[in-house]
């Protein structure tokens, strides 16, 4: 009777086998931990260009607050045209398709300014056709009184 040592070539397949379900488990684990990554940027990008849109309502408010006589300014004096015309700006800032702006697959738009003074900023991530996420920022303005 023959003793073999070492293994056979079964075994060998076997392993490498279970190895590579192995291997496979941890691709599939660093591509959605890059996909994690991906969105967690995009999603810090939409809030500093809805942040930016913010700050430039409070500007324009704080613009007309000093050009005016009057002491108390809140944003429902603040035009529909200049509302436009920030947010025209503020698109070709940051979702036009140059090489320059980070959003480059991003739609956004600024909606509201009632007598609330409240402002909503939608930012669509285009990224994905089939599904469309989307990022909703929503903020109010007060109303300014000279001291």
């Amino acid at each position: 009777m023959n003793k073999q040592h070492g293994f056979s070539l079964i075994e060998a397949l076997v392993a490498l086998l279970v190895l590579s379900f192995g291997l496979v488990g941890v691709a599939a684990m660093q591509l959605k931990a890059l996909q994690s990554a991906t969105a967690g940027y995009q999603r810090s990008v939409a809030t500093l260009a809805a942040v930016d849109a913010q700050e430039r309502l409070w500007a324009e408010l704080v613009k007309m607050a000093q050009d005016s006589e009057d002491t108390r300014q809140d944003c429902s004096e603040i035009e529909d045209d200049y509302v436009k015309g920030i947010e025209i700006n503020w698109q070709a800032d940051w979702f036009e398709s140059s090489t320059a702006t980070p959003l480059r697959q991003f739609s956004g738009n600024i909606s509201g300014g009632d007598e609330e003074c409240e402002f909503n900023i939608e930012i669509v991530f285009d990224s994905d056709p089939d599904s469309q996420d989307s990022f909703m920022y929503t903020f109010r303005l007060p109303k300014l009184e000279e001291s």
